[in-house]
């Protein structure tokens, strides 16, 4: 006979949060602000309001009906003694916003024209619709503000070098033509593409080649690779550049930081980059439904339930997704304090699964949480943060220093040796491999 029994065993379960968290953590920023505007649009239950209450006084953050979003407890922003358990506010009403395209661009403005000139970058970017054109005129702009059409044509032109490529054009033509432009001064071009782009835009919508041919003297396969030069590089409207999924491997997004590394009283500091005025929260309205949610229809009921649980997972995971990024952010500036302080020639061998393993988390949380994102470094500079990884990049920049000085094209061989003497180890064939990383010639070509 058959006797059954019961033991407790302990596994691991994939969870739709944990599914979800997982995809907030791979997210850029700019990839995540889409998310949460399809989630804003999907789900009653969670809001985002604008705020310009006082900042807390222990962290800096922002203070939203008396509670800092970042402390969670409204003891941050007074003197008092901290309040008692029963009046402590749930820390999941409020959740900083990711910043938008709109506040990068922004940012990125303020710190590149002068003071003077901030209320022009302010309405510029305020004058962007989502799909990034430049709804207004600079002439109707300047006139607003009562300032010189070449004051706005200036910081209109700054904003065009610091933003996605085509960003703050007024069509799709223009958008192209910019683009165009740019990919020529990086050495990639196409023969015919900017004219049929310029002079023969709708022929090129219509399908209208042989008359496009026609009208240039070109083949039909000039024309057509010309065609395909336009689908593999550009982007019909700019802000695509910064949308999730929008761009092919051959294409350049647009960057922005999703952490910045500051250096404060001789300290390197990391702070997760998010917006300075909008905050995410659970929607009060939703909230006294739950609370009286047993006197509800089975079908409201049902329908409260469903959505406060949805909201409630989504900020807490975006709540852990920035807890994740912070302590990933402070274990790479603990190991790496002599790169940023002295350059990527000091820069430390360092794995992933060593920084997992320190920080006690699965290395697959460590590769979501840095891929595809990038970190600003207290020189300036917008890393990527798979190069904190990269050991060789020491190696690379001696060797770089190395051609530059040459007094006469040195082979693989001799560079090599030098590198050796330098305490640099490495065989003729990784200098190869290292030089055409560095995209530099071999020596018979230099």
């Amino acid at each position: 006979m058959f006797e059954m029994s019961m033991v407790p065993e302990m596994s691991m379960r994939v969870t739709p949060a944990l599914l979800n968290l997982a995809q907030l953590l791979a997210l850029p920023s700019l990839d995540l602000q889409q998310l949460v505007q399809q989630e804003l649009a999907e789900n009653p239950a969670l809001e985002e309001i604008e705020s310009y209450e006082a900042t807390c006084a222990r962290c800096g953050s922002l203070v939203v009906d008396g509670l800092c979003i970042r402390c969670a407890s409204s003891d941050a922003v007074s003197d008092g003694p901290p309040p008692s358990r029963e009046e402590d506010v749930d820390p999941l009403l409020f959740v900083a916003a990711p910043r938008s395209l709109a506040e990068s661009l922004l940012d990125d403005l303020y710190v590149s024209v002068p003071t003077s000139e901030h209320p022009i970058a302010l309405a510029l970017v305020g004058n962007l619709d989502e799909r990034g054109f430049l709804a207004d005129e600079p002439e109707e702009i300047a006139a607003m503000l009562g300032v010189a059409l070449a004051r706005v044509l200036a910081v209109l032109a700054r904003l065009r070098e610091l933003g996605p490529p085509g960003i703050a054009t007024h069509n799709t033509q223009e958008c192209l033509l910019a683009q165009i432009d740019l990919l020529a001064i990086q050495g990639v071009s196409c023969a015919h593409a900017r004219a049929i782009v310029a002079d023969h835009y709708e022929d090129l919508g219509a399908g209208r080649f042989k008359q496009i041919a026609r009208q240039l003297h070109i083949s039909t396969e000039e024309v057509d690779a010309a065609r395909a030069f336009v689908r593999k590089h550009l982007w019909p409207f700019p802000a695509q550049a910064a949308m999730p999924d929008a761009s092919p491997p051959q294409r350049t997004r647009y960057r922005t930081a999703d952490l910045a590394i500051i250096r404060r009283d001789n300290m390197f500091v990391v702070e997760v980059l998010h917006s300075l005025r909008r905050v995410l929260r659970l929607n009060p309205i939703y909230q006294d439904l739950a609370h009286h949610a047993a006197s509800l229809p089975d079908d409201e009921r049902a329908h409260v339930q469903e959505y406060i649980s949805r909201a409630r997972v989504f900020l807490t995971n975006l709540r852990q997704r920035e807890s994740t990024l912070q302590r990933i952010g402070e274990a790479i500036v603990e190991r790496q304090e002599a790169f940023l302080l002295h350059g990527v020639r000091y820069l430390a061998p360092m794995t992933r699964a060593e920084l997992a393993a320190a920080l006690g988390v699965h290395e697959s949380t460590v590769s979501r949480a840095t891929a595809d994102k990038t970190a600003i470094i207290p020189n300036g500079t917008l890393l990527p943060m798979r190069e904190f990884f990269v050991a060789a990049r020491g190696v690379q920049d001696v060797l770089r220093e190395l051609i530059t000085n040459e007094p006469r094209p040195l082979s693989d061989d001799e560079l090599a040796h030098l590198l050796g003497a330098q305490g640099y180890p490495i065989a003729r064939r990784t200098v190869a491999k290292y030089r055409d990383i560095l995209k530099i010639p071999p020596s018979h070509l230099r």
